[in-house]
């Protein structure tokens, strides 16, 4: 971990500081802790990675014996990747320009961890994304309540935010309805990474300005007893 003074000087010296502060490697960590939970059949499957940052997270499914396709809307970014893993493949990708989507060939699933918020037009980028794979893997920042909901917000320029400076918040009932429209069936994890921008209990005020959840959609019904097709008001740990 980077301690205070040293994290400030990263900060100023590095480009990609973004993605290598201690708090987001600490959210990988969470994140991908509690994938690996959920005991989805991931192996040797082909994967469609969106909003692929620097790479960080790839790993999780070459371990796992994966083909995949790591994608981002800003090429310094894909350079970024072939500078630490040569091996890797890349392609870009703006999520949203939908049409350019159905270009990259058919995928077993979609990974969209931290990348549905930046975009202003989530729907067609999920419409899109259902098109070329059989399930979607998605964690993203959300906006409280219980009804329909996709607000747009304005982003700063950082490289980790909206590519078009304007994203968007969706309530999880938003997320969910889209999830079983586009895939046929949609799901929320019945728990939560350890971290604290991930509520245990959606019944008291967000403590936090981003809270998130984990989805899956799915083509096929799926039989996962940490996966429910109704919103939770209280989760429970990893």
């Amino acid at each position: 971990m980077l301690t205070r003074i040293n994290e400030a000087i990263f900060r100023r010296t590095h480009r990609f500081w973004p993605f290598l502060e201690s708090n987001a490697l600490a959210i990988n960590q969470a994140r991908m802790n509690h994938l690996a939970s959920l005991h989805l059949p991931i192996e040797g499957r082909s994967v469609l990675e969106v909003g692929a940052g620097i790479g960080l997270l790839t790993g999780f499914f070459l371990e796992r014996g994966c083909k995949v396709l790591s994608t981002d809307a800003r090429q310094d970014l894909l350079d970024e990747i072939t500078r630490r893993y040569p091996e890797r493949k890349v392609a870009l990708l703006d999520l949203e320009r939908p049409d350019d989507i159905g270009a990259l060939g058919k995928f077993d699933f979609v990974f969209c961890y931290g990348t549905l918020y930046h975009l202003s037009n989530p729907e067609q980028a999920l419409a899109a994304l259902s098109q070329v794979s059989d399930s979607i893997l998605l964690e993203t920042c959300l906006s409280p309540g219980e009804g329909e909901a996709a607000p747009v917000v304005e982003e700063s320029a950082t490289m980790n935010q909206a590519y078009s400076r304007r994203g968007s918040r969706p309530t999880r009932a938003w997320v969910l309805n889209r999830l079983a429209k586009f895939w046929g069936h949609g799901y929320i994890s019945v728990t939560q990474p350890s971290h604290p921008d991930f509520p245990m209990d959606w019944s008291v005020p967000a403590a936090r300005s981003n809270t998130r959840a984990i989805f899956v959609g799915s083509g096929k019904p799926l039989s996962n007893p940490l996966l429910t097709t109704q919103i939770p008001t209280q989760h429970r740990a990893a």
